[in-house]
């Protein structure tokens, strides 16, 4: 009975202190992501559009990956980078080594080497588990093909990447 007493006032408390906001915003993500996972990528499309707009780096992230691979919208290299370095920009791992990928095949862009071993620099530290594995072996990969001269300057680039918060690294 004394629980009863006590959890209770704390339940109603935490219910009326949640934002009303925080609920609404989680609501269209959360809706998104099944969207995508159930293979509804109009719906995920429409839905992730106006979150990514708002700066929220997991809809951008999305968004990348369905420009990228045409998924719900017309496919398009240019728009998948644009997303991706959004995302990239709030220190969100994935789209960092999306982005290394982009770089490294010339996808949309120039192949540039030098800018993917940065960004896959950059994802490795905050990566984990197989994604960093997965990361860390590019990395290996175009280590092997590149000179000391190029290494350094990706190596400096991700330091200035890094140090900036992600905000200097294009």
């Amino acid at each position: 009975m004394w629980r009863s007493v006590v959890v209770l006032p704390l339940i109603v408390t935490l219910i009326v202190c949640v934002e009303p906001e925080s609920v609404i915003a989680a609501q269209p993500s959360e809706e998104a992501e099944f969207a995508y996972e159930r293979g509804d990528y109009t719906q995920a499309a429409r839905l992730f559009s106006p979150l990514a707009e708002q700066g929220v780096a997991s809809a951008q992230f999305y968004l990348g990956l369905m420009y990228e691979k045409g998924r719900g919208v017309r496919q398009d290299h240019s728009m998948a980078l644009t997303w991706f370095r959004k995302a990239a920009a709030q220190g969100y791992a994935g789209p960092q080594n999306n982005l290394g990928l982009i770089y490294e095949r010339g996808r949309g862009v120039r192949k540039d080497v030098v800018r993917a071993l940065m960004w896959y620099t950059v994802a490795a530290v905050i990566l984990n588990g197989d994604q960093r594995k997965t990361a860390l072996q590019r990395r290996d990969h175009l280590t092997a093909q590149m000179t000391a001269a190029q290494i350094e300057q990706a190596q400096e680039m991700a330091r200035r990447c890094q140090e900036s918060q992600f905000k200097a690294c294009d």
